[in-house]
């Protein structure tokens, strides 16, 4: 029932119109795009920090700085998303966060750096859960986990492409120019989502008023099937901050260089990204999302575990490919669930809470590894260790969401039974 003061939420052009080949492969684009910029920078930020005079608590926290801003915001910026649509989500968050990264190359501080890491985080808060809700809402419902598997291999490609051409484009030309590059690229692919990107939702008529009001929230907070994926997605991406500090200590401290990190990287892109595209990423739809979830957070805990014991270039490079399986199915999984529980009405909202906790958990891992290595302690056999005990709490919390949902339709039958 929709009361006076409720919105009245349409989808600007059918389902159908958005699983279109063309608007497909844009959407890919766009996601590609979207996660390029931050990728890129990861070879050149540190260095160019230090040559603006940064001391080595500075750098970090400037390159900190983004995910603390990117999960501040991404709550509220779903909200906004739910009001104003994907499309205008995407548009804002790629003209916010290029302006920021073009205005990197006119720093003549660390301060005023740490000012615009600020505001590119606050971009990417808006655009990243815009990008995967417009791609929730070209989902099939029956195979979103394909379709989130081609969302999570547009992530991969940034990640696998987006260091190497950074760290040869700031060779070549610099790192100002690289930050001009970078913030032209998401003004024109903001440009093009104007005029190639159909909205996939619009409010219709909502009391102005109530634009924030937190009805989108409270379910997507309340869900327990979400809480299932919370969790789950905190403990991987706590395993893939993990990754990127240990597997460069783990490859120098094997006696070889740090251009081997980079190779080892791209070999858990290439594995995630096979897994994504195959028909592995539709798993989830045929045997359910928590089965597949935690089946890739098993071969995240192999991998970490091998990795505590490599100590070899090919002995690392198996343990990658076998993270690069994990990843492969937990990631889209992971995402299909958000579609699932939520509608076009909070699917932003959703994805909004999905990836602050990311970024949570992306940021938990390197202070978790830092803390260990300081004590002698091995980060990737601790992580290994809390990764089979993040088994048994998504066992209870997959528990208390079947007993949820069971309960479910006797409570509403109880409620219906009930006088005004």
């Amino acid at each position: 029932m929709i009361t006076r003061n409720e919105s009245i939420a349409a989808p600007a052009v059918p389902p159908a119109q958005l699983r279109t080949r063309g608007v497909a492969v844009f959407t890919f684009f766009v996601i590609v795009v979207s996660f390029l910029d931050t990728m890129a920078q990861l070879p050149v930020l540190p260095t160019f920090v230090r040559s603006l005079g940064a001391g080595a608590r500075m750098v970090g926290l400037v390159l900190a700085t983004y995910s603390i801003a990117n999960m501040a915001g991404n709550v509220s910026a779903g909200l906004v998303i739910d009001r104003f649509g994907r499309k205008a989500g995407i548009i804002l968050g790629m003209v916010v966060a290029g302006g920021a990264v073009a205005l990197y190359a006119a720093v003549v501080s660390p301060q005023q750096l740490l000012g615009l890491r600020v505001l590119h985080g606050l971009g990417g808060a808006i655009l990243i859960p815009a990008a995967f809700a417009y791609s929730g809402d070209a989902a099939n419902p029956a195979r979103a986990g394909r379709q989130m598997g081609r969302a999570g291999a547009a992530v991969a490609l940034a990640a696998m492409v987006g260091p190497a051409a950074g760290g040869i484009f700031r060779s070549t030309f610099g790192p100002r120019p690289l930050f001009l590059t970078l913030g032209a690229l998401l003004g024109v692919t903001a440009l093009l989502v104007v005029f190639l990107l159909p909205e996939s939702f619009r409010v219709a008529r909502e009391d102005e008023s109530e634009i924030l009001r937190p009805r989108r929230l409270g379910p997507v907070l309340r869900d327990r099937r979400l809480h299932f994926v919370y969790v789950a997605v905190f403990f991987v991406q706590m395993a893939m901050g993990t990754l990127s500090f240990a597997l460069p200590l783990a490859v120098e401290a094997a006696g070889f260089s740090a251009a081997r990190s980079g190779m080892l990287l791209s070999i858990f892109s290439l594995v995630a990204i096979a897994f994504f595209v195959a028909p592995t990423a539709g798993l989830s739809d045929r045997r359910g999302r928590p089965v597949v979830i935690r089946l890739g957070m098993i071969f995240l805990m192999v991998s970490m575990g091998l990795l505590s014991l490599a100590q070899s270039i090919p002995f690392m490079a198996l343990a990658m490919v076998v993270y690069g399986v994990g990843y492969g199915f937990a990631f889209p999984a992971m995402c299909a669930t958000v579609v699932d529980r939520t509608d076009r009405s909070n699917r932003g909202t959703g994805f909004g809470v999905f990836y602050a906790v990311f970024s949570l958990g992306v940021a938990a891992g390197p202070l978790l590894s830092g803390a260990l290595v300081e004590r002698g302690v091995s980060p990737t056999l601790v992580t290994a260790m809390v990764l089979g005990g993040a088994q048994l709490v998504l066992l209870l919390v997959g528990a208390g969401a079947a007993a949820a949902a069971a309960g479910a339709p006797a409570a509403a039958q109880e409620a219906a039974r009930r006088p005004e």
